[in-house]
């Protein structure tokens, strides 16, 4: 981000912005694009406006947020780096459930559902220490490289979303790398989900449910890696190269 405002961009034809908290201020000599891929509530119509494409990772929000702008919008969801993501079991990460991520010194929803728990279940991150019994709390950090690993040798992974994202439809990256590594996941109920994933991943709704929802999860010894075989970062940088490929010879046509 220190680079942003650097001149040296002037070198550039497209400007890429994947638009989750941080906020950056397009210049007109480049056409602008912009992936929105969370913290929806977070962005402005005036913002979505001042980018000459729009990409969403929502279907949802993207149908809502088309009418309402001038900007080209498309819906463009999450996805994997399916070279990195692949089943590879390590004992070293051998759990029932695991959660990773970082409080964000909140309780987050998925362990605040859950905990107590006899289920054995480790929780990898930061700032946890005062939030849930340090029976849990392993470490503060896995390694990126390690993560696949960590994913592919637990029976269920542990997953949540920020409320905005919940409701409008940001299904979390969390899932899709998950899912490249044939991992259940149980996840908090995002709105269409089941269009992604069908009955592969395991949804909730209420608290209530999350015991038998687990347990449902476990039952399930697998899921297939090719459900996200579309849904790659590879795949998503094809379509973006030919949407501005495709802007590029309607210009050059007047």
């Amino acid at each position: 981000m220190d680079n942003w405002d650097d001149l040296c961009d002037g070198l550039y034809d497209v400007v890429l912005v994947l638009r989750g908290l941080s906020v950056y201020e397009p210049k007109s000599i480049h056409y602008n694009v912009m992936w929105n891929i969370s913290h929806p509530d977070e962005i402005s119509f005036k913002e979505y406006e001042s980018y000459d494409k729009l990409y969403i990772a929502s279907e949802y929000w993207a149908e809502k947020i088309k009418p309402l702008v001038t900007v080209s919008t498309d819906s463009l969801i999450q996805c994997t780096d399916n070279k990195l993501f692949t089943p590879c079991y390590d004992e070293k990460y051998d759990t029932e459930l695991l959660f990773v991520g970082n409080s964000r010194l909140v309780y987050r929803k998925i362990l605040k559902d859950l905990l107590p728990t006899d289920y054995e279940l480790r929780v990898y991150g930061t700032k946890w220490d005062g939030l849930i019994d340090e029976k849990y709390w392993v470490a503060e950090h896995i390694d990126n490289k390690d993560l696949y690993k960590a994913y592919s040798s637990t029976k269920v992974l542990l997953n949540d979303h920020w409320d905005d994202m919940r409701e409008k439809g940001f299904i979390s990256n969390r899932i899709f790398d998950a899912v490249a590594c044939g991992t259940v996941v149980v996840t908090d109920h995002v709105r269409g989900i089941e269009d992604v994933f069908g009955d592969a991943v395991v949804y909730y709704d209420e608290p209530s449910q999350l015991d038998e929802k687990i347990a449902e999860a476990l039952n399930k010894s697998s899921v297939d890696p090719s459900l996200v075989r579309e849904h790659t970062f590879e795949a998503r940088a094809r379509k973006i190269v030919e949407d501005c490929n495709q802007y590029y010879d309607n210009l050059m046509k007047f």
